[in-house]
């Protein structure tokens, strides 16, 4: 095949096929409000679209459509019937209806619910969603799939003679540039290399200005840091001044800089998939280097490789290693860590980093794992300047390896999908259009936020219901902690979880375009270059976050929300002890106008009730200015219900493996006190929690199940096995089945005989 055909054929990928657009119409119509005009362009496209359809596709869609009819003739007809239940109390609407068959096709009811719920809930969905090139496909996921097709509709009715000052047209500029695969091909290497000459260059390419005598390690670190987003040995931010006066910002440094979370999976003692996933790291290394060094190999790039995955795995003993599992955050100064981190000009890397704030030495600077920088500059100290220069230019390239040349990104790709799981998956989990729409959504977050509101239907109804189940289960969440006998203190756990300030929907302030425009202002965006536009992003977001240091956190819209309103996943910021729940969340299946109230709270509520309660994990309870379960009665009970959940989970693979519970057992914690406190705020206001049609569930059977149906995720077991020991969250069957194990309100509800699963586990009483 000829350069030229390959060429074309890689071109095809990455454009959007006419089929892909009708679907993205139809997804479209049920999701924005369209004008006359709106409709007349719309019916154009479709029409177009829909005669290019092969008539295979057309066969398979009404097959689907009969499918679905006789679905609902069955319904229909068990309903005249009266067959389930008390007809009086089910609802027979065409919405109920609808709802009904979304329940049953997640089901898999030849389970017992008493011995398997998770199957028993979410066996349907795990058959109709296959993982494909995928290692996990959850709720989350199906919902950026939707919200990724939205995002590109509206992008394309985007004018092409839009004023080039326009957010939206920076929006539109960004995703072209992205999705011009000539843009990529083309000059990525060159603006890379570029960027790395400023940066000091790289031992291995002398085309990068590199020189032994003149590398300066602090300039490489500012450039790095400040100029390219680039996160060496740690990571800078802000803070609300969570121990002083929260009114204020402060700066905040975490660990950063490597590439498998936990120093598991560098010990020589590593369990074989953890040995098996460093080698492929090494191989990436290797690979990469061997496609950019111009200079004759005095060092041997496998050599290279080794010495920057043991100096990884040198910084991650001081993070992650034995005794080290609590996360501390701590309030230092600019001083203390001039003091212990001497080698690191911190002063001056501060200055670059926040210009418009004055730094002194009295600055606060909160850390998490304080004992990492304790070490951080010892280690620094006795580096030789190879090795540094090796490291830090490669977390450079692991940042950008998605934005360079199809060589590179094919190897990061690989490499990526044997981190997840998928030994022989060669290709990104996502097509390249859904990497250039969450690309352009990262750097332009609040105009494409503006963007997805404005076609979102029914958003203030929408917002109006949520925000009504959300104030019921926080009401009924900090009245919760009053019948929990074990804490002592209840009046300071109780108004931390009042504290609790929940955020729905989007700030309000990205509706105008006035505020959009000044707030984009300073970001370039130019057509034919994707990584240039990368690179001014990441400035650009750089100086976002600079701008936090000098204003209140209240009054900082990046403050406030740390997300996007095309997210699929709810928020809990410690610091602030806030609750961000985007607009994306609240559609189905997660909630919806026509859900009864069962499914509402049980689904809905539940994912609020379970993140607020992260006030109360290993992190929270050290969080804000009153800590929780200070006295040693309470602080030595929850230590025991906490080591109760962690020996209380099921196994994780078919071959019986166990998780370590003990890194997740704060989020069963959170899970269990949270669904048992959305149960409560459900039978406190059981209005319109009638019954579905064709569905012999009762409206508290309904709430367990909107619970588990809203954790579904079909995941493959060797990601399982490859986060087992490192991850601090279990695979959601695990999360699921834990929660109701320790439920007796589930027991009650599905009538489970003291011989069940359910019954038989342990049992820790945590809520």
């Amino acid at each position: 095949m000829s350069a030229e055909t390959n060429k074309n054929a890689d071109e095809e990928k990455a454009e959007p096929r006419e089929n892909d657009k009708c679907m993205d119409d139809a997804y479209v119509r049920n999701h924005r409000n369209t004008g006359p005009k709106g409709m007349s362009k719309l019916g154009a496209q479709v029409t177009s679209a829909v005669s290019n359809i092969p008539s295979l596709v057309i066969v398979l869609l009404c097959v689907l459509l009969f499918v679905f009819f006789i679905i609902i003739i069955v319904l229909a007809v068990q309903v005249s019937q009266g067959y389930y239940g008390d007809a009086s109390n089910r609802c027979l609407s065409a919405e109920c209806l609808s709802i009904a068959s979304e329940v049953m096709t997640s089901l898999n009811e030849s389970y017992p619910a008493c011995d398997d719920f998770y199957t028993y809930s979410c066996g349907g969905f795990v058959a109709q969603h296959p993982l494909g090139r995928r290692t996990k496909v959850d709720v989350p996921a199906v919902l950026n799939k939707g919200i990724y097709h939205v995002v590109r509709h509206v992008i394309d009715l985007i004018p092409e003679d839009s004023w080039e000052t326009l957010p939206q047209s920076k929006v539109k500029r960004f995703y072209q540039a992205c999705m011009e695969d000539r843009s990529i091909r083309s000059n990525a290497r060159s603006v890379f290399l570029s960027m790395l000459r400023r940066a000091g260059g790289w031992s291995i390419m002398r085309s990068s200005s590199w020189s032994l005598q003149s590398w300066d390690k602090d300039h490489a670190l500012k450039t790095m840091i400040v100029e390219y987003g680039v996160t060496p040995f740690f990571r800078l931010g802000v803070t609300p001044d969570v121990n002083g006066d929260a009114t204020r910002s402060a700066i905040r440094v975490d660990p950063a800089g490597f590439a498998f979370p936990s120093y598991a999976y560098y010990v020589d003692s590593a369990p074989e998939p953890y040995k098996a996933l460093l080698a492929a790291y090494k191989e990436l290394i290797q690979n990469v280097a061997d496609l950019l060094r111009d200079v004759h190999p005095t060092l041997g790039t496998s050599n290279m490789a080794d010495y920057i995955a043991s100096y990884e795995r040198r910084l991650l003993e001081r993070l992650d290693g034995p005794g080290n599992n609590t996360v501390k955050f701590e309030r230092w100064t600019v001083v203390n860590l001039t003091q212990r981190v001497p080698v690191i000009k911190w002063q001056r890397l501060l200055e670059a980093y926040f210009p418009n704030v004055p730094i002194s030495m009295e600055t606060p600077v909160y850390l998490t794992h304080p004992q990492y920088f304790e070490e951080l500059g010892k280690i620094i100290s006795t580096t030789d300047t190879h090795t540094l220069n090796h490291y830090v230019v490669w977390r450079m390239v692991m940042k950008y390896a998605p934005h360079l040349d199809k060589e590179i990104r094919d190897l990061y790709y690989k490499f990526m999908q044997k981190v997840h799981g998928a030994e022989n998956v060669n290709v990104p989990e996502e097509e390249w259009w859904e990497q250039c729409v969450r690309h352009t959504s990262h750097y332009l977050g609040h105009a494409v936020g503006a963007l997805y509101v404005d076609q979102f239907k029914d958003k203030d109804k929408v917002l109006q219901e949520a925000k009504v189940i959300t104030d019921k289960v926080k009401k009924v969440s900090e009245r919760s902690v009053g019948d929990v006998e074990w804490i002592q203190n209840k009046w300071e756990v109780k108004e931390k979880i009042k504290g609790v300030n929940v955020e729905l929907g989007y700030p309000e302030v990205i509706t105008d375009p006035h505020y959009l425009e000044e707030y984009y202002k300073a970001f370039i965006v130019k057509l034919g270059s994707h990584l240039d536009n990368v690179f001014e992003g990441e400035k650009f977001l750089r100086m976002r976050e600079a701008e936090k240091l000098s204003q209140a956190p209240a009054t900082n819209v990046d403050q406030v929300w740390t997300t996007y309103p095309q997210s699929a996943v709810p928020e809990y910021i410690y610091e602030s002890n806030s609750l961000l729940v985007p607009l994306a969340v609240l559609q189905k299946p997660t909630f919806s106008l026509s859900q009864l109230r069962s499914i509402q709270y049980g689904s809905l509520g539940s994912l609020v009730a379970t993140h607020m309660f992260k006030a109360l994990d290993k992190t929270g309870i050290h969080m804000g200015p009153t800590p929780q379960f200070t006295d040693q009665s309470t602080r030595r009970t929850y230590a025991e219900k906490l080591q109760c959940l962690a020996e209380s989970y099921p196994p994780a693979t078919v071959d019986g493996e166990r998780i370590d519970g003990a890194r997740t057992a704060d989020e069963a914690f959170a899970d269990v006190a949270g669904v048992t406190a959305a149960y409560a705020a459900f039978k406190a206001a059981e209005e319109g929690s009638g019954a579905l049609p064709a569905l012999d569930l009762s409206p508290d059977q309904l709430f367990f199940v909107g619970y588990a149906q809203s954790m579904c995720e079909n995941i493959g077991e060797d990601r399982v096995v490859n986060a087992n020991r490192t991850s601090r969250s279990a695979p959601n069957r695990l999360r699921v089945l834990l929660t109701v194990q320790q439920m007796p309100e589930f027991s009650a509800a599905f009538g489970c005989g003291s011989d069940t699963r359910v019954q038989t586990a342990k049992k820790c009483n945590v809520w």
